[in-house]
């Protein structure tokens, strides 16, 4: 008879420890956030949870389901996120190198037979440079043959022109924000339309704006000293090609690095020559057009 009886009684002690762990593992509680929200802590807890748990939140409280030892896991790690954000300083540079050089050779006199031959050369003046960018004649000379009464003179004219421009932004955001910066201004594009009516066609004009300027959109996370941003800068000029052009440089990326160190976020380079005859006259021109784009975050304290 004790046999009979102690073997209901081992079935139900099992079921009573079985019960009671899994009602240990289904506990709930409910924890207040103090400066972030449950959006940006939830991504990082998640992936922490035991099986059979949960993690979820509403109204800046997380709901947390698990055994104690999972949810204390979980508090923990919450403690060291759970800080007030960051303030950020972003700066963008936008740097411009422009080099040109020329060369025109012109031939001009008359040329005769008899007599000797002799020729002149005369150095050419050296260009200066400044900080802004010089223009100016950088070599060259002329060589002269004179045969008789008769003479040929051929001139070579060197020409450099430089020419280096930087544009800068900068904006404040929080840790985990958005920002957006744009500085320029608003160019008048002329407009014509023709519209095809009852009447025949009818022509409108108009004028509406383009903004052009220098800026970008930000978005920067933290990891301890070390920062990640998806970034946008764009670097808009008005063009040469008449009314309504623009020079278009733009940029999408995302980059990380360490606070206070300055990031390459990218570059531009170009190379253009032409040549030009005219009469006795030939020009060559080579222009060298190269752009970077540099990036510094700063923690504001």
């Amino acid at each position: 008879m004790k046999r009979l009886l102690l073997v209901p009684l081992l079935a139900l002690g099992l079921f009573l420890g079985m019960f009671s762990m899994a009602w240990a593992q289904q506990e709930v509680e409910i924890v207040p956030l103090k400066s972030r929200t449950v959006d940006q802590v939830l991504p990082v807890l998640q992936p922490l949870v035991e099986p059979g748990g949960a993690v979820s939140g509403m109204n800046n409280q997380l709901i947390i389901k698990g055994s104690r030892r999972n949810r204390e896991q979980l508090k923990q790690v919450l403690a060291s996120i759970d800080t007030p954000p960051r303030m950020l300083r972003i700066r963008v540079t936008q740097n411009r190198d422009l080099d040109s050089r020329g060369r025109d050779v012109g031939v001009s006199g008359n040329v005769g037979l008899g007599g000797n031959v002799r020729i002149i050369q005369s150095p050419g003046a050296a260009g200066t440079l400044n900080g802004s960018g010089s223009l100016g004649r950088s070599g060259g000379g002329s060589v002269q043959i004179q045969r008789g009464g008769s003479s040929v003179t051929t001139e070579i004219v060197d020409t450099r022109s430089t020419r280096s421009s930087s544009a800068g932004q900068m904006v404040q955001v929080m840790e985990g924000g958005r920002a957006f910066i744009q500085m320029g201004q608003s160019v008048p594009v002329p407009l014509r339309q023709a519209v095809l009516g009852p009447n025949g066609v009818v022509v409108t004009e108009s004028t509406v704006y383009r903004d052009l300027g220098q800026g970008f959109y930000a978005e920067p996370h933290l990891a301890g000293d070390r920062v990640t941003l998806e970034i946008s800068p764009q670097n808009d000029t008005p063009g040469s090609y008449g009314p309504g052009s623009a020079n278009i440089q733009r940029l999408s990326t995302s980059v990380s690095g360490r606070l206070g160190e300055w990031i390459a976020l990218g570059g531009l380079g170009q190379e253009s020559s032409g040549r030009d005859r005219a009469n006795s006259t030939l020009s060559t021109q080579d222009v060298r057009d190269n752009r970077t784009v540099w990036l510094l975050v700063e923690e504001i304290k």
